[in-house]
């Protein structure tokens, strides 16, 4: 670890991994209490045609895709508050809508294609030091809005007709929270692309979900998981020559097939 620390490419990489595990791994956790766990690919597919949009009218494509993904997150805290439709259905449709906007905008803007590429899959291994300060910016103002509106981020995402009942303005704290969310995922979706964005926004809080029923001991082992996944991924993927992003993932996806086999275990028994 050290080794890699010292070396200032790797070093970026480093907090690259260390920065968007500290941002969304604690999300994943309301994320997948609402059960919005596919909210990150349908927004990956807006921000693709964010991007093709920005592209064909040449603008700058980062804030349009900002923009569009912010929106798009405040659109579904607006259906969080629905009875008659469940968040999959705006979900869906806005996966749908994405990719649809997105081959016919790549179709009448060909050379956005390599840009579209980018922000789809990302690559970490050439996260600039201002992405790094915006990631480190923006994360932890996020991180500080967690821990102070812990108490109505959560009843508004376990139980909002409890929060109504003690006053709690739900309406109000789920558009707070869609914003941050879509904010936190826009940043990350241009330092390390959509797959691994996706993944955090739904393995480490489904990992610790399945270890623990205390809430409280939940969101450090979803942070605990995140971040060793990322450090642990980024130290593998240079050791055996792997894509860093993919090697991420997998550390993921293997800590969660672990918890889950856990969780059934001790129910079990």
């Amino acid at each position: 670890m050290m080794e890699l620390w010292s070396v200032p490419f790797l070093r970026n990489i480093l907090l690259a991994g260390l920065f968007v595990a500290v941002g969304l791994s604690p999300l994943s956790v309301y994320v997948v209490l609402r059960r919005i766990v596919f909210s990150g690919a349908a927004v990956a597919e807006v921000a693709s045609a964010a991007v093709a949009l920005a592209v064909l009218f040449q603008l700058a494509p980062f804030p349009v895709a900002l923009i569009l993904t912010v929106v798009s997150f405040l659109v579904l805290s607006r259906l969080a508050d629905s009875s008659r439709l469940p968040p999959e259905t705006l979900v869906g449709m806005l996966y749908a809508g994405g990719s649809a906007a997105s081959v016919l905008l790549i179709v009448k803007a060909p050379r956005g294609e390599a840009d579209i590429l980018n922000i789809l899959f990302g690559n970490i291994l050439t996260v600039e030091p201002s992405v790094l300060w915006g990631m480190a910016i923006v994360f932890g103002l996020i991180s500080v809005l967690q821990y102070v509106a812990a108490k109505e981020f959560l009843i508004s995402a376990y139980d909002p007709d409890m929060g109504r009942t003690l006053g709690i303005k739900v309406g109000v704290w789920n558009m707070i929270f869609y914003g941050a969310l879509g904010l936190a995922v826009a940043v990350a979706i241009r330092a390390v692309g959509a797959l691994l964005t996706f993944t955090l926004l739904v393995a480490p809080g489904a990992s610790a979900l399945c270890l623990t029923e205390r809430l409280s001991r939940t969101f450090k082992i979803a942070l605990a998981m995140g971040v060793v996944a990322s450090l642990a991924g980024v130290v593998i993927s240079y050791q055996f020559d792997l894509p860093t992003g993919s090697t991420i993932v997998a550390i993921l996806v293997v800590f969660f097939i672990v918890s889950f086999g856990v969780g059934q275990f001790r129910r079990a028994s």
